[in-house]
């Protein structure tokens, strides 16, 4: 439960900024055609973070399906935990 909190919050934490920063930028941009293509260039990298997280959420999903024990490694780095998972 630890590790899927933390692969949640982190997922969230990754898309708000994803989607956020097109917005942010474009208050700073006066140029209609640099706001279009940030938001174009943004679009397609949100695409391939949805790509990314839903193979890894799946990956988890199986896994933990099957009961299997396993850790998410870079959770245990994030957060220092040195136990074995459970």
């Amino acid at each position: 439960m630890h590790q899927a909190r933390w692969f949640g919050g982190a997922a969230l934490a990754v898309a708000a900024v994803a989607l956020l920063w097109p917005f942010l930028l474009s208050a700073v941009v006066p140029n209609v055609t640099a706001i279009i293509a940030f938001y174009i260039f943004a679009l397609l990298l949100d695409l391939a973070l949805l790509v990314v997280w839903l193979i890894a959420a799946l990956r988890y999903s199986r896994r933990a399906a099957h009961g299997e024990w396993f850790e998410i490694r870079w959770v245990r780095r994030t957060t220092g935990r040195n136990e074995p998972p459970l």
